[in-house]
């Protein structure tokens, strides 16, 4: 039942045009205005015609008809879409003809980080562009199979790298875009692992006006192998203002401060901040005594 289904699939693909592409074509080829598309039919049969969505393809200047090949030449926007081929009725394959356009794109629309050294965590990775609505990812260094984005908006890629050796190869994430008017590019975006660190934000506990800070959870260990370098900030009690809160080894926050919060980033790289933390109120533990010694009261 499972093959039936698929050949009925492959089918209703191969004989109608996709009039909105919303995933990557399984068989898909590109074309470049002006330039020269060569399209192959996959089969053992020795004669082939061809058809351009509905339309049967006839030989002329722009469409040459070799053996089991059809040669398009000069290519144009009219040209892309399902291209089938067929021999005494029988459907035999396709191949779908996107317009690239990778040459309008920068790797700026990829971008990549990693909260750790550790290969136990993936790669989080955003692409996004206007006027394109399905992208996937891969790690090519790693030779990974493509991502497909997450409910999050962010692809997670594995990697393989060791975070006690010296990276020897870049990582080589490539990316893939098509629209739903047949157009499609790709980019490649290079890097070192240690180039894209991002900590996630640090643990802070506070108790009463003392702040203890320790690494996130994902980070790499020992910390002594990988220091980060904390940050603190405070906003005032009496006007709000949020200022840098220089604890002077003390830990303990200032007086009229109440609420701090923190960031972190790796202190031998100075690799990127991780986000802040939300804030806590520096009083919390303090009204929680006196609620405690109010119920004593009422005793």
């Amino acid at each position: 039942m499972g093959t039936i289904l698929r050949t009925v699939f492959f089918l209703i693909f191969c004989i109608t045009r996709v009039s909105a592409v919303d995933t990557f074509p399984e068989k898909f080829a590109l074309g470049r205005i002006d330039g020269h598309v060569t399209l192959s039919c996959d089969t053992a049969k020795p004669h082939v015609t061809w058809k351009h969505d509905s339309e049967d393809v006839e030989p002329s200047d722009l469409a040459e008809l070799k053996d089991k090949q059809l040669i398009l030449h000069n290519f144009e926007e009219d040209q892309m879409g399902n291209y089938t081929c067929w021999s005494e009725g029988e459907l035999l394959d396709y191949t779908y003809i996107l317009l690239d356009e990778s040459w309008k794109f920068i790797d700026s629309v990829l971008s990549c980080t990693a909260e750790t050294f550790n290969c136990t965590f993936n790669i989080s990775c955003r692409m996004d562009q206007a006027g394109f609505n399905v992208f996937r990812l891969r790690n090519k260094r790693d030779d990974s199979g493509w991502v497909q984005r997450s409910e999050d908006g962010f692809f997670y890629l594995t990697h393989s790298t060791n975070p006690y050796a010296e990276e020897a190869k870049q990582l080589e994430v490539i990316g893939e875009a098509v629209s739903s008017s047949d157009r499609y590019f790709n980019i490649s975006h290079n890097f070192y692992l240690r180039d894209i660190i991002k900590p996630a934000s640090p643990q802070i506990n506070m108790s009463k006006k003392s702040i203890t800070v320790r690494p996130p959870a994902s980070w790499a260990k020992p910390e002594s192998y990988y220091p980060l370098e904390h940050e603190i900030q405070c906003r005032k009690r009496d006007d709000g203002k949020e200022v840098s809160c220089d604890l002077n080894g003390t830990m303990k926050v200032p007086d009229g401060m109440s609420h701090v919060r923190g960031r972190c980033r790796d202190l031998l790289l100075l690799s990127q901040w991780s986000d802040w933390t939300p804030w806590q109120n520096v009083r919390k533990g303090r009204k929680k005594k006196q609620k405690a010694k109010n119920g004593k009261k009422q005793h």
